[in-house]
Protein backbone atom coordinates (compact mmCIF):
# COMPACT_ATOMS: atom_id res chain seq x y z
CA UNK A 1 0.00 0.00 0.00
CA UNK A 2 1.18 3.35 -0.89
CA UNK A 3 0.95 5.28 2.14
CA UNK A 4 1.56 9.32 2.44
CA UNK A 5 1.85 11.16 5.27
CA UNK A 6 3.57 8.75 7.82
CA UNK A 7 0.38 8.85 9.40
CA UNK A 8 -0.85 4.45 9.64
CA UNK A 9 -3.71 4.75 7.43
CA UNK A 10 -7.20 3.72 8.89
CA UNK A 11 -8.46 0.12 9.36
CA UNK A 12 -9.84 -0.06 6.78
CA UNK A 13 -8.93 2.98 4.99
CA UNK A 14 -11.49 5.32 4.47
CA UNK A 15 -13.46 6.34 1.61
CA UNK A 16 -14.55 9.16 -0.30
CA UNK A 17 -17.99 9.42 -1.81
CA UNK A 18 -18.73 13.01 -1.98
CA UNK A 19 -17.19 15.96 -3.50
CA UNK A 20 -18.58 19.89 -4.11
CA UNK A 21 -19.27 21.20 -7.55
CA UNK A 22 -20.20 25.04 -7.40
CA UNK A 23 -20.49 25.24 -3.65
CA UNK A 24 -23.38 21.98 -3.92
CA UNK A 25 -22.27 18.24 -2.53
CA UNK A 26 -22.36 15.16 -5.44
CA UNK A 27 -21.64 12.03 -5.80
CA UNK A 28 -17.69 11.05 -6.74
CA UNK A 29 -17.03 7.31 -6.37
CA UNK A 30 -13.61 6.43 -7.27
CA UNK A 31 -13.24 2.92 -9.52
CA UNK A 32 -12.42 -0.39 -7.61
CA UNK A 33 -9.19 -1.16 -7.75
CA UNK A 34 -8.26 -3.74 -10.81
CA UNK A 35 -6.16 -7.35 -10.64
CA UNK A 36 -2.37 -5.92 -9.64
CA UNK A 37 -3.69 -2.69 -8.69
CA UNK A 38 -1.99 -1.56 -5.46
CA UNK A 39 -4.03 1.70 -3.58
CA UNK A 40 -2.92 4.53 -1.74
CA UNK A 41 -3.72 6.64 0.56
CA UNK A 42 -3.59 9.94 1.86
CA UNK A 43 -3.39 9.47 5.92
CA UNK A 44 -6.68 7.19 6.73
CA UNK A 45 -8.05 8.58 3.04
CA UNK A 46 -8.29 5.22 0.26
CA UNK A 47 -7.88 7.31 -3.67
CA UNK A 48 -7.66 4.36 -5.17
CA UNK A 49 -5.09 3.68 -7.84
CA UNK A 50 -2.93 6.24 -8.90
CA UNK A 51 -2.37 6.78 -12.64
CA UNK A 52 1.27 8.22 -13.47
CA UNK A 53 1.36 11.09 -15.25
CA UNK A 54 3.24 14.09 -14.18
CA UNK A 55 1.33 16.48 -16.98
CA UNK A 56 -2.00 17.17 -16.57
CA UNK A 57 -4.01 16.68 -19.87
CA UNK A 58 -7.10 19.11 -21.31
CA UNK A 59 -8.80 15.97 -21.47
CA UNK A 60 -9.44 15.14 -18.08
CA UNK A 61 -11.47 17.04 -15.39
CA UNK A 62 -10.32 17.82 -12.42
CA UNK A 63 -10.25 16.91 -8.91
CA UNK A 64 -8.92 19.87 -6.12
CA UNK A 65 -7.66 18.22 -2.59
CA UNK A 66 -8.05 21.27 -0.43
CA UNK A 67 -6.25 21.55 3.24
CA UNK A 68 -7.93 22.43 5.46
CA UNK A 69 -11.42 21.32 4.69
CA UNK A 70 -14.38 20.24 6.68
CA UNK A 71 -15.38 17.61 3.89
CA UNK A 72 -13.84 14.83 5.09
CA UNK A 73 -12.96 14.12 8.89
CA UNK A 74 -11.52 11.83 10.59
CA UNK A 75 -10.81 11.40 14.54
CA UNK A 76 -7.14 11.31 14.94
CA UNK A 77 -6.20 12.34 11.62
CA UNK A 78 -7.16 15.97 11.60
CA UNK A 79 -4.09 16.95 9.70
CA UNK A 80 -5.70 15.37 6.66
CA UNK A 81 -8.92 16.99 6.86
CA UNK A 82 -10.22 17.99 3.31
CA UNK A 83 -12.33 19.22 1.29
CA UNK A 84 -12.90 17.45 -2.52
CA UNK A 85 -13.68 19.96 -5.08
CA UNK A 86 -14.15 18.73 -8.77
CA UNK A 87 -15.04 21.28 -11.85
CA UNK A 88 -17.30 19.53 -13.98
CA UNK A 89 -19.52 16.11 -14.03
CA UNK A 90 -18.85 13.19 -16.65
CA UNK A 91 -21.32 11.63 -18.78
CA UNK A 92 -23.50 10.19 -16.26
CA UNK A 93 -22.57 6.69 -15.38
CA UNK A 94 -18.69 7.15 -17.35
CA UNK A 95 -15.86 6.72 -15.05
CA UNK A 96 -12.94 8.95 -16.45
CA UNK A 97 -9.46 10.22 -15.28
CA UNK A 98 -9.59 13.56 -12.92
CA UNK A 99 -6.24 14.96 -12.86
CA UNK A 100 -5.22 15.93 -9.49
CA UNK A 101 -4.89 19.14 -7.81
CA UNK A 102 -3.29 20.10 -3.59
CA UNK A 103 -4.58 23.64 -2.95
CA UNK A 104 -3.43 24.31 0.54
CA UNK A 105 -4.20 27.42 2.22
CA UNK A 106 -1.13 29.76 3.18
CA UNK A 107 -3.13 32.59 4.80
CA UNK A 108 -4.49 32.32 8.31
CA UNK A 109 -6.69 34.94 8.18
CA UNK A 110 -8.64 32.82 5.13
CA UNK A 111 -11.17 31.18 7.35
CA UNK A 112 -14.06 30.33 4.80
CA UNK A 113 -14.25 26.97 3.83
CA UNK A 114 -13.52 26.81 0.16
CA UNK A 115 -16.30 24.59 -1.84
CA UNK A 116 -15.54 25.96 -5.24
CA UNK A 117 -12.96 26.02 -8.08
CA UNK A 118 -13.54 29.37 -8.83
CA UNK A 119 -13.30 30.84 -5.71
CA UNK A 120 -9.96 28.89 -5.02
CA UNK A 121 -8.33 30.12 -8.51
CA UNK A 122 -8.83 33.57 -7.19
CA UNK A 123 -7.73 32.72 -3.50
CA UNK A 124 -4.78 31.73 -5.39
CA UNK A 125 -3.95 34.99 -7.49
CA UNK A 126 -4.84 37.20 -4.01
CA UNK A 127 -1.25 37.60 -1.96
CA UNK A 128 -1.09 38.58 1.33
CA UNK A 129 2.02 40.10 3.29
CA UNK A 130 2.53 37.84 6.20
CA UNK A 131 3.30 39.63 9.51
CA UNK A 132 6.99 40.05 11.86
CA UNK A 133 6.04 37.19 13.80
CA UNK A 134 4.38 34.35 10.89
CA UNK A 135 5.40 31.02 11.53
CA UNK A 136 5.54 27.99 9.38
CA UNK A 137 3.52 26.70 12.40
CA UNK A 138 1.05 29.53 11.41
CA UNK A 139 -0.23 28.09 7.87
CA UNK A 140 -3.60 26.44 7.81
CA UNK A 141 -2.26 23.86 5.55
CA UNK A 142 0.83 23.23 6.91
CA UNK A 143 0.43 19.47 7.04
CA UNK A 144 -0.10 19.30 3.21
CA UNK A 145 2.61 21.61 3.02
CA UNK A 146 5.14 19.36 4.59
CA UNK A 147 3.98 15.98 3.48
CA UNK A 148 3.12 16.33 -0.25
CA UNK A 149 5.52 19.30 -1.22
CA UNK A 150 8.51 18.68 1.31
CA UNK A 151 8.55 22.30 2.20
CA UNK A 152 8.79 23.00 5.99
CA UNK A 153 9.67 26.29 5.93
CA UNK A 154 8.60 29.75 5.42
CA UNK A 155 12.20 29.49 3.14
CA UNK A 156 10.41 26.44 1.10
CA UNK A 157 7.69 28.64 -0.55
CA UNK A 158 9.91 31.27 -2.46
CA UNK A 159 9.17 29.48 -5.41
CA UNK A 160 5.80 29.34 -5.25
CA UNK A 161 5.74 33.47 -4.40
CA UNK A 162 3.44 35.95 -6.79
CA UNK A 163 5.58 37.86 -9.39
CA UNK A 164 4.84 40.56 -6.59
CA UNK A 165 6.93 38.75 -3.95
CA UNK A 166 3.89 38.11 -1.78
CA UNK A 167 2.40 34.94 -0.75
CA UNK A 168 -0.91 33.49 -2.37
CA UNK A 169 -3.33 33.04 0.16
CA UNK A 170 -4.25 29.59 -1.62
CA UNK A 171 -1.61 27.57 -3.11
CA UNK A 172 -2.56 25.67 -6.52
CA UNK A 173 -0.12 23.01 -7.50
CA UNK A 174 -0.61 19.42 -9.51
CA UNK A 175 -0.11 16.56 -7.87
CA UNK A 176 1.75 14.74 -10.49
CA UNK A 177 -0.62 11.86 -10.61
CA UNK A 178 -4.67 11.42 -11.93
CA UNK A 179 -7.02 9.36 -9.97
CA UNK A 180 -10.21 7.22 -11.76
CA UNK A 181 -14.00 7.88 -10.51
CA UNK A 182 -17.39 8.48 -11.70
CA UNK A 183 -19.14 11.89 -10.32
CA UNK A 184 -23.25 12.69 -10.42
CA UNK A 185 -25.62 14.88 -9.07
CA UNK A 186 -27.15 13.05 -5.73
CA UNK A 187 -30.64 11.70 -6.12
CA UNK A 188 -33.12 13.74 -5.26
CA UNK A 189 -34.98 12.45 -1.90
CA UNK A 190 -38.21 10.45 -2.48
CA UNK A 191 -41.14 12.62 -0.43
CA UNK A 192 -42.58 9.77 1.63
CA UNK A 193 -45.65 12.09 3.16
CA UNK A 194 -49.22 11.21 3.01
CA UNK A 195 -49.95 14.40 0.74
CA UNK A 196 -47.21 12.98 -1.86
CA UNK A 197 -49.11 9.62 -1.70
CA UNK A 198 -51.77 11.24 -2.93
CA UNK A 199 -50.93 13.23 -6.01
Amino acid sequence: MALWGGTPAADPPLKNSTAYLRNQEVRFELAPLERGQQPFTIGPWNFGARVSDRKPRDHRLNLYLVAPGTQHHAEGYEEFDHNDIINALPPEGAVVEWDVYWVIVLDPALREDIRDEQELIVRAQEGFVPGDLFEFQDIPGQAFLRTFLGVDSLDGLAPYRLKDGHLPRVLIVPAGFAVRASAAEPASPVDESPAAAKK
